[in-house]
């Protein structure tokens, strides 16, 4: 089960861009004039949003770029989307004998990581032995007692700012242990 929270799924930057363009509740436009001087549009829908950089684009001929088109989710991440088309995705296709070779090929470290909290395992704590992780442990050791407590409310609330490689990796871990700790609850709700 994965958990949604204020970090996208970051399995791939395709991934990621996907998933804040299609739970996007706004988005904008930006449209660069010359000399730090731009032409902004905002809509709640995607299609008002191309429609509204065709005017910008329109209303300044003189403008050598295109707009910016960016998409944000309810939570602020963002993602810029412009040059991509506006459709629903394609379906895949079905799979043929060489790519069902490939699905024989054995998972990533992340994939395992990911489908042993699933199971509900807990993943490892992360190692933040080294010197620049030092003003993050404090945190970490409050998140690790709310996962040994099996605080799922309190875990989810906790804040992470997720903007370097230390609170990625609390983030991570955190998420990963809500999944764990739920998959737990579950095991034991269906074994009572």
């Amino acid at each position: 089960m994965i958990i949604k929270t204020s970090t996208p799924t970051m399995e791939s930057a395709d991934a990621y861009n996907a998933e804040i363009s299609a739970n996007a509740t706004r988005f904008a436009a930006s449209l660069f004039l010359g000399r730090g001087k731009f032409a902004n549009a905002e809509a709640d829908t995607r299609e008002a949003i191309d429609a509204a950089a065709a005017q910008l684009s329109a209303d300044n001929p003189n403008a050598t770029a295109k707009p910016i088109i960016v998409a944000f989710d309810a939570t602020g991440n963002q993602t810029v989307i412009s040059g991509k088309p506006h459709k629903a995705p394609k379906a895949p296709k079905a799979p043929t004998a060489a790519k069902a070779a490939k699905a024989d090929k054995p998972a990533g470290k992340r994939a395992e990581i990911l489908a042993n909290a699933e199971a509900g395992t807990l993943p490892a704590k992360p190692d933040f032995s080294a010197a620049t992780h030092a003003r993050f442990r404090k945190k970490l050791d409050e998140i690790i007692a709310l996962v040994e407590a099996g605080d799922i409310k309190a875990l989810m609330a906790y804040p992470i700012n997720p903007i370097s490689s230390s609170p990625k990796a609390m983030d991570r871990y955190r998420n990963l242990a809500v999944t764990a700790l739920e998959a737990q609850r579950k095991a034991a709700k269906a074994a009572r």
